[in-house]
C-alpha cells in the first residue's frame, strides 16, 4: 500500500495540529494522499479531528496513542 510510507511523516505534521493542506504543502505530495493517509491514521486512532462540522480547513492533532507511538519512534518535530 502506497499509503503506508506516508504515515509516519504525516503522523509527524499533525502533530503541530495542522490541516491537510499544510501537512500536504509541507511533505510535496498531493493533498488526495493527504487525506487518505489521515483516514488510515484516524481509523487507527493515532489522530484526531479537532474541527469535524469544517467542509474545508479541518485541523488534526494526535492523540494521546499517536504521541506514544512517535515517543517510541523517535518523532520529534520536524
Amino acid at each position: 500500500m502506497k499509503s503506508g510510507k506516508y504515515r509516519v511523516p504525516i503522523l509527524k505534521r499533525v502533530r503541530g495540529r495542522k490541516t491537510p493542506k499544510e501537512i500536504s504543502n509541507d511533505l510535496r505530495i498531493s493533498i488526495s494522499q493527504t487525506s487518505r493517509t489521515l483516514s488510515e491514521l484516524l481509523e487507527k486512532e493515532l489522530v484526531k479531528c479537532t474541527t469535524p462540522s469544517r467542509k474545508k480547513g479541518r485541523i488534526y492533532r494526535t492523540t494521546e496513542d499517536g504521541e506514544n507511538i512517535l515517543n517510541t519512534i523517535g518523532g520529534e518535530e520536524i
